[in-house]
């Protein structure tokens, strides 16, 4: 899963658009066990249970329109 925002955007709003791309899938995500986190290639995010359990990892690349793509990598 992808989606776009501007090299502006605010973590709340990726967040929320994180969740709004899930849909039903993210009501087992917990804001509180999740973390955003800076890696040598760029931010990412981790989406964890409320348990610590690791759901997925979110990543962003820089996309052709001055902004950043988001991809969301859901595990299995």
């Amino acid at each position: 899963m992808h989606f776009d925002v501007s090299k502006n955007a605010h973590l709340d709003d990726v967040w929320q658009l994180i969740l709004e791309k899930l849909g039903n899938d993210a009501k087992e995500i917990c804001s509180n066990s999740s973390s955003f986190y800076k890696t040598q290639d760029g931010l990412e995010c981790s989406l964890r249970r409320i348990n610590g359990d690791l759901i997925g990892i979110c990543y962003r690349e820089k996309n052709r329109n001055n902004g950043f793509r988001w991809t969301i990598n859901i595990n299995d």
